[in-house]
């Protein structure tokens, strides 16, 4: 019996081996077949999964834009101008205050150092800047065709007489020293007080 049983099993061995190799020659192993497709399908997904992934790392790519780019100015142009013309009317307002301290300088050259006429002075110089500021800054929002009564335009009219005012009371002020030997009268106070109303007035307005 083993020695029937041999023979049958090494022929069916061979025939095994010839049919392998004849269908791996053909191609028509279908394990094989399925396999490679298999490898070939995996490998076009990791592809597409891999250009998926570039298309949208590239759709989502923040360009990198320095913090500077949105960082405001310490202060603007427009805040100067607000500032000037604040400051020239708090020293107008302190010119005011300070008038009764020029009778005990008066005629003597202390006056030149006393504290009504520095901030007398410092009043008008700012508030020439502040015009010159405003003019160069909202030169575009002042049109005559809108009327006088426009708002900005009466801004720009109020404070041009105030700091007006605050010149002419200094000029004033002045030409008595040098006509009156070193003494100031106070016939310019009314220069002053009409520069400080129409400066109130103009700055009130923006607010």
């Amino acid at each position: 019996m083993h020695f029937i049983v041999r023979p049958i099993a090494m022929l069916a061995m061979v025939f095994a081996c010839i049919t392998t190799a004849a269908a791996q020659d053909t191609k028509n192993n279908i394990l094989l077949a399925d396999l490679n497709l298999n490898i070939e399908d995996m490998h076009t997904e990791f592809l597409l999964a891999d250009n998926n992934v570039v298309s949208a790392s590239s759709h989502s790519v923040v360009p990198n834009i320095p913090d500077s780019a949105f960082e405001k100015p310490v202060i603007t142009l427009n805040q100067t101008h607000m500032y000037l013309g604040l400051a020239s009317m708090g020293l107008a307002g302190i010119t005011g205050l300070t008038a009764d301290s020029v009778s005990k300088d008066n005629g003597s050259a202390n006056l030149k150092s006393n504290v009504h006429v520095v901030a007398a002075k410092a009043a008008w110089q700012l508030g020439a800047l502040a015009i010159g500021t405003g003019l160069w800054t909202h030169w575009d929002d002042f049109h005559l065709e809108d009327g006088l009564l426009d708002r900005d335009n009466l801004h720009v009219l109020l404070g041009t007489l105030g700091v007006i005012g605050y010149y002419l009371a200094v000029n004033s002020a002045v030409s008595d020293y040098n006509t009156n030997s070193g003494s100031v009268s106070t016939d310019h106070a009314s220069y002053g007080i009409l520069g400080s109303a129409a400066m109130i007035t103009g700055i009130a307005l923006t607010w």
